[in-house]
């Protein structure tokens, strides 16, 4: 489980509700908090979804919906965050790790300041994003990222136009 989702969720929320993994990978993310008590659901190009195109849940909207190392790889950003805020419930949560465009994983070179201005132009509220160092350990990996990570609200219905 990517640990500062975990933070982020143990912070944000008293119980668990409700989420979506956009391009899940290994669906680990998904596996752990279904054990923890979520109605969790994890959709990936592996499994047939296209995460360049608009994407939306069948049958509901989420509480949290998170994307890990996702967002570096996707030509229209922007669409990819229409599709998080499509899929997120008035009042819920999006999650994003992603590299920071000093980052050599990082392909878009997508900034700090520009993630912002398209998660407001999308319609996100309470957007928060912090860049920081973290070494991956993982097998065959063995170096330092430099992550961006971003949080933000989709408003409820009565607060949009405040």
């Amino acid at each position: 489980m990517n640990p500062f989702l975990k933070s982020f969720i143990e912070k944000t929320f008293e119980t668990s509700g409700s989420a979506l993994d956009l391009g899940a990978g290994n669906f680990r993310d998904v596996s752990f908090l279904k054990t923890h008590g979520w109605d969790c659901e994890g959709v990936d190009l592996t499994e047939g979804t296209d995460l360049e195109k608009p994407f939306l849940a069948k049958h509901k909207q989420f509480d949290l919906v998170y994307a890990n190392y996702v967002l570096q790889k996707i030509e229209n950003q922007t669409q990819f965050l229409e599709t998080m805020f499509q899929n997120v419930k008035e009042g819920g949560w999006i999650f994003i790790h992603t590299f920071d465009k000093t980052d050599p994983n990082n392909l878009s070179k997508l900034s700090s300041v520009a993630l912002k201005k398209m998660l407001a132009q999308v319609g996100f509220k309470k957007i928060k994003t912090k860049t920081f160092r973290f070494y991956d350990s993982a097998e065959g990996h063995k170096h330092w990222h430099k992550i961006l990570e971003a949080t933000a609200q989709r408003p409820s219905f009565n607060t949009r136009s405040m």
